[in-house]
């Protein structure tokens, strides 16, 4: 859930060489990231993820920051991870980005019914990394997944001046003083005791809150739950699955409290996980605990989901998405 591992299945080949050119159009800040880029004409910030959407052809820019170096996750791009991710490669090639060596990925990938071609460009951001995505639907004019391309390849860096991590984020949660914010990857962000990447041990306390990137089909809100738990990545063994309903800000929700064990070690952990519709995708709340700290934390997973808050900006697009479906 929040090792490494989830970061190392990003994937690709090297081929020729090429220049970031200059862009006459200006460069646009992320918000939460050190990215700044050119989205084309029609994408607008996305309320989900750090990037740009255009809702009508059903696009994306998405940022990610990652704490892992460059060579490692580059050294991951092979075309076999690459399918076991359910992407095929295209074609690949190394590109400058400010004199900087980075790598761009362009695959092809199927999701909800819909072929999507996708321009992956994953480059070094200090100690750590930096992987921007653009994705068009197959069907898109070849003009727009060019312009889709070309914003990609326009990413630059900042080097200077601080990034508050929490700009743009949809929610907001009281960390409180047993779990520290360690990390925002895309529009998650990540607790735990110490406040940073490094955990001592798998039972260690992680707690994890954030929107899906993109909708999906609940239905069943208790089934589609229990279906998200058995797909959280490092864990094993779930088991003696217990749900309840309830209201998180105002939103319908499902929480489930089960056993489970780490995948790699065996270790006997607790799973929280609240899952929270919002009428444009949900709201994702994951907890992992060691059974012998099971009962404290718990309690801290739910007092943290109980003080989350959406942002009014993000409560105004679901409200518009809501009044579009009638």
């Amino acid at each position: 859930m929040a090792r490494l591992s989830i970061w190392v299945c990003m994937l690709g080949l090297v081929a020729s060489t090429c220049v970031l050119g200059a862009a006459d159009a200006a460069q646009v800040s992320v918000p939460g990231t050190r990215v700044e880029l050119q989205p084309p004409e029609g994408f607008k910030p996305s309320g989900r993820f750090p990037g740009f959407e255009h809702a009508a052809q059903g696009a994306s820019i998405m940022v990610t920051e990652m704490p892992a170096g460059y060579a490692q996750l580059r050294a991951a791009f092979t075309r076999e991870g690459l399918a076991s991710r359910g992407m095929q490669l295209i074609e690949a090639q190394e590109v400058m980005l400010a004199g900087t060596r980075a790598h761009l990925a362009q695959v092809s990938q199927s999701a909800g019914g819909i072929e999507f071609r996708k321009w992956m460009l994953l480059a070094p951001n200090g100690s750590e990394s930096v992987l921007v995505v653009g994705t068009v639907p197959r069907a898109a004019p070849a003009a727009f997944g060019d312009a889709v391309r070309r914003a990609v390849l326009s990413t630059s860096l900042k080097t200077s001046g601080e990034v508050d991590s929490r700009a743009g984020l949809p929610f907001e949660v009281d960390a409180g003083s047993r779990l520290k914010v360690a990390r925002r990857m895309g529009n998650m962000l990540l607790l735990n005791p110490g406040g940073t990447m490094t955990r001592a041990s798998p039972e260690e306390p992680l707690y994890v809150v954030g929107p899906s990137v993109g909708g999906a089909a609940i239905g069943d809100l208790q089934r589609f739950a229990e279906q998200r738990a058995r797909q959280t990545a490092e864990i094993s063994a779930l088991r003696g699955m217990q749900g309840r309903r309830l209201k998180v800000d105002g939103l319908e929700a499902y929480e489930i409290v089960a056993d489970a064990s780490d995948l790699r070690s065996g270790l006997p952990l607790r799973f929280y996980q609240v899952i929270a519709p919002d009428g444009t995708g949900y709201f994702m709340f994951q907890g992992l605990v060691g059974s012998g700290s099971a009962d404290q934390y718990l309690a801290e997973f739910r007092r943290l989901t109980e003080s989350f808050r959406r942002r009014e900006a993000t409560v105004a697009n679901e409200a518009g998405a809501a009044a579009a479906g009638r």
